[in-house]
């Protein structure tokens, strides 16, 4: 490795440009970064769920997905190095925020009795030629990790160049976290378009891992009628909510899990109503980062009553209340009608004139009402 100015600047510089443009951020061309800039030559990523289980790995040649015949899956279940990662991530809710140094040396955490006939060091040297290894943890539990190595004719990492990943890993590590910014940025973009369109006037988005990514004040106005004034701290991006696991966990009213983009949960607390949409950010090395849009609305005491004859609907209205009425998302209706995404929003407005309603909740009240009747 190489320990210079011009280096860091350079990095900098390159992942600033690739935030824009780039979606994905730990890739091949982040390791050819990390070379040209570093001298760091034998570098792997490996990348696992949240559950710590194994995904992929990427070299400079690009992504090989694990999966029954990848070597890293036959090993994983010995990977006492990954095991110790993943349950220190875990302990310290690691995420993408943070920024301070979580490096992983080998021969720190192997016995240096065993070290050279583990079972870690056996896998490294048929898979890399290689003896040693440092590994730098990044993201929610840890689910990706840079690992570096060294072979045994050139020796373990030495204290100077242990202090040098720890800067490297600064730098990824804010890089990181920039671009994790800015593409949370577009894609809360996306998903307010959504709620807009969808009539609703209370939302607050979130991510998996409780954090409150944005809301509006007509849901901040729901959430003290329910929780306090206190309501207000616990919408952070960056520290997680105590209240969201209890409105994210669980499953549709169906009794199946939920699917991205698809079903709808509803629960209704102290007389407002919660409807959680699901949005999923899939990566091409297996990581599927998770985001829930929440709509909030106050329960109704009065029934909207509405006799089928007198809606006046078409037969495709018909349908596109049906699945609305069932909480399919505007893109999840058009792929089951096999229409375009347009239509939909227009037969939306159709719908919701003869109907005499403003959003998805009353028209799911009004069909209750019809439906009892």
């Amino acid at each position: 490795m190489k320990k210079n100015v011009n280096g860091q600047m350079a990095f900098f510089e390159e992942m600033s440009e690739r935030q824009i443009s780039a979606r994905e951020f730990f890739s091949n061309v982040l390791l050819d970064s990390l070379y040209r800039n570093f001298g760091m030559d034998h570098v792997l990523i490996l990348c696992f769920d949240t559950a710590n289980g194994f995904l992929s790995w990427t070299d400079r040649n690009g992504i090989t997905i694990g999966g029954k015949g990848h070597p890293y899956s036959e090993f994983a279940g010995d990977d006492i190095i990954s095991s110790i990662i993943y349950k220190e991530a875990v302990n310290d809710r690691l995420d993408y925020f943070n920024v301070e140094p979580r490096i992983y040396k080998s021969t720190e955490l192997i016995s240096r009795d065993s070290y050279d006939d583990s079972a870690y060091v056996r896998f490294i040297e048929e898979n890399f030629d290689m003896h040693y290894s440092v590994t730098m943890a990044f993201g929610i539990n840890a689910y990706i990790r840079i690992c570096c190595f060294k072979s045994l004719d050139n020796g373990d990492f030495t204290d100077e160049e242990m202090n040098e990943i720890e800067n490297i890993y600064v730098y990824v590590a804010n890089s990181y976290k920039n671009f994790k910014k800015h593409e949370q940025e577009k894609i809360i973009s996306n998903i307010q378009d959504e709620i807009i369109s969808s009539g609703e006037k209370a939302y607050l988005v979130t991510d998996d891992f409780m954090h409150v990514m944005s809301y509006n004040k007509a849901a901040l106005n729901c959430l003290k009628k329910i929780f306090g004034p206190s309501a207000e701290e616990q919408l952070s991006s960056t520290s997680p909510c105590v209240w969201l696991p209890f409105l994210l966990e669980g499953q549709d009213e169906s009794g199946e899990n939920l699917t991205a983009q698809k079903r709808v949960q509803t629960k209704v607390v102290k007389g407002f109503v919660f409807k959680i949409y699901t949005y999923d950010q899939s990566y091409s090395h297996g990581i599927i980062d998770r985001y829930h849009w929440i709509t909030i609305s106050e329960k109704e005491e009065h029934k909207l009553q509405a006799i089928e004859g007198k809606l006046n609907l078409t037969h495709a209205e018909r349908r596109v209340a049906e699945l609305l009425y069932q909480g399919l998302t505007y893109q999840a209706i058009a792929d089951e009608l096999v229409i375009s995404y347009h239509t939909v929003k227009k037969h939306v407005q159709n719908i919701y004139n003869k109907c005499g309603v403003n959003s998805r909740y009353q028209l799911h009240t009004l069909l209750d009402g019809q439906n009892k009747q």
